[in-house]
């Protein structure tokens, strides 16, 4: 009898771990469009819709529910990333060629084109304490800049060249401030949303290339995953700076989403074509829960907390070989292939 129960109790207990971080791919919907790199994904506060950023291919609206594509806003070629302002019924669209569009949320109807920069905006939050949308350029040789945008007046109002090659997604804090990974530069400066003031400063040891944030507000725990030949997620106070912990993650990766409800990170990694869920026991100790396969190229990813998904575009590609001319060839993506995986947290 005290066999039996020690059997069944190894058994719970077995299935109980297996279920642990469990993934699992529900949905890949393929849609058409020229062969053309992307950028980023948003999901909508107010409605089951993903914003997906096609660039030459135009802004896609995606209906997570019914797995199919809504429309193409009009007019949205070079669409390369979104912020939306739902409570001004409006979704800004940051383009290619430097300038911001302006599209009515609840309609998708495009209303203007606001000139910005000479080339690339890259990614913009909403800071609701001051109001302001703050957009990041793309790549400036040595420098970036961070614009200021009044949403209401739909007009710029300021900005702040940085001696920063690259800003990669910038993280609000929650308080007024933000996090600003410079990944080049391999640090992690803090900046008051009114001001602009630097408040501080931090260069973690073996993060030669921070980029992508999340945070645990709960236990004030700042994520940081860090790009290199030995990639890894630091977990900082997010007061003090101080590395509390550190495990390894997949190569170059480019987003990075804390899950609040069950106390784990997901971490994608297009190189490496998979996700680790790594979960968190307390505010100090993390371990890999699982490792899930994706496709290659699924870089950018949007998590969907209420409904526990994943939804990670990516698209079939050529790599060329380097050469003398080309040491570092660009992929060539093919016609057709654009897909969006939709993966299923247990």
């Amino acid at each position: 009898m005290k066999k039996s129960v020690w059997l069944l109790a190894l058994f719970i207990g077995t299935a109980a771990a297996a279920d642990t971080g469990a993934v699992h791919r529900e949905h890949r919907v393929t849609l058409p469009g020229s062969g053309h790199s992307w950028g980023f994904v948003g999901l909508d506060p107010t409605r089951p819709y993903l914003f997906v950023a096609r660039r030459e291919n135009g802004l896609t609206v995606f209906d997570v529910q019914h797995q199919r594509a809504v429309k193409t806003v009009a007019q949205s070629d070079g669409a390369n990333g979104v912020v939306f302002v739902p409570e001004l019924d409006r979704v800004f669209v940051l383009n290619t060629d430097g300038s911001l569009s302006v599209v009515q949320l609840s309609t998708l109807k495009p209303l203007k084109r606001i000139a910005v920069a000479q080339s690339n905006l890259n990614s913009a939050v909403y800071e609701p304490s001051t109001g302001k949308v703050i957009i990041v350029s793309g790549r400036r040789a040595d420098r970036s800049t961070l614009f200021e945008f009044d949403p209401k007046q739909e007009r710029i109002t300021g900005a702040h060249e940085l001696a920063v090659k690259k800003i990669d997604p910038l993280l609000l804090k929650g308080d007024g401030s933000f996090f600003l990974p410079m990944r080049d530069e391999g640090k992690v400066a803090r900046y008051a949303a009114d001001t602009f003031t630097v408040l501080d400063t931090w260069q973690f040891t073996d993060c030669p290339k921070p980029s992508a944030l999340a945070q645990d507000v709960e236990r004030q725990r700042l994520f940081v995953a860090c790009r290199g030949d030995a990639p890894v997620l630091i977990v900082a106070d997010r007061e003090s700076g101080e590395v509390k912990a550190k495990l390894p993650i997949g190569h170059d990766v480019n987003a990075l989403a804390y899950d609040a409800q069950h106390r784990r990170l997901l971490i994608p990694s297009g190189v490496d074509a998979n996700v680790r869920v790594i979960e968190q026991s307390d505010a100090d100790h993390y371990a890999l829960a699982t490792t899930f396969s994706t496709v290659p190229m699924a870089y950018n990813m949007a998590f969907d907390a209420q409904r526990q998904r994943v939804y990670l575009p990516a698209m079939d590609f050529n790599q060329p070989a380097p050469s003398k001319a080309e040491p570092k060839p660009d992929p060539q993506f093919q016609a057709g292939t654009f897909s969006i995986t939709t993966l299923a947290l247990d």
